[in-house]
């Protein structure tokens, strides 16, 4: 799909001059296409242009497509069944973009009272352009292995879309 002001090369120019192309790209802000006999043979994009391309697209992406995602790198970060503080679960959590559950003291004492009156720390996704409520569900318990009382045992996480 061709932007409103349309910036065209030859595939000639290009072979001459490719970083002429490039500048020009950068000081229109858009995409310069490149024309061999006629016919569009491609687009030139600087790399920051591509690169906020490719963040839009992912931020489009099917709400099934990123729960994959954000699971998968949830099972990097956090091994199940495996004794965590509650700190380092709420700061690899955290990391992949949830809300922290540390209060103003960076204490997680709520954190812990919610896991154990319900078995649960539920946390939620900032949300992204595309407002979609993403919630994971941190099934778990607090660690009677340990003397501190921030440790806990995760059993599960499951992500859900609201």
């Amino acid at each position: 799909m061709k932007s409103k002001k349309e910036i065209s090369v030859s595939i000639t120019d290009v072979k001459q001059s490719p970083m002429t192309v490039f500048a020009t790209a950068k000081k229109e802000n858009t995409g310069v296409y490149i024309y061999n006999r006629n016919r569009v043979a491609g687009v030139m994009l600087t790399a920051e242009q591509y690169e906020r391309l490719i963040e839009k697209q992912s931020e489009q992406q099917d709400p099934t497509v990123k729960i994959a995602e954000l699971e998968q790198s949830i099972r990097k970060k956090v091994a199940f069944g495996s004794l965590i503080s509650a700190k380092n679960l709420d700061e690899q959590l955290t990391a992949l973009g949830f809300i922290t559950k540390k209060n103003e003291t960076d204490n997680y004492t709520e954190m812990m009272n919610e896991l154990n009156e319900t078995g649960k720390i539920d946390y939620q996704l900032q949300k992204k352009e595309d407002r979609t409520n993403i919630f994971a569900e941190v099934i778990g318990e607090q660690s009677n292995q340990s003397q501190l009382p921030d440790k806990l045992i995760v059993k599960k996480i499951h992500l859900k879309i609201n």
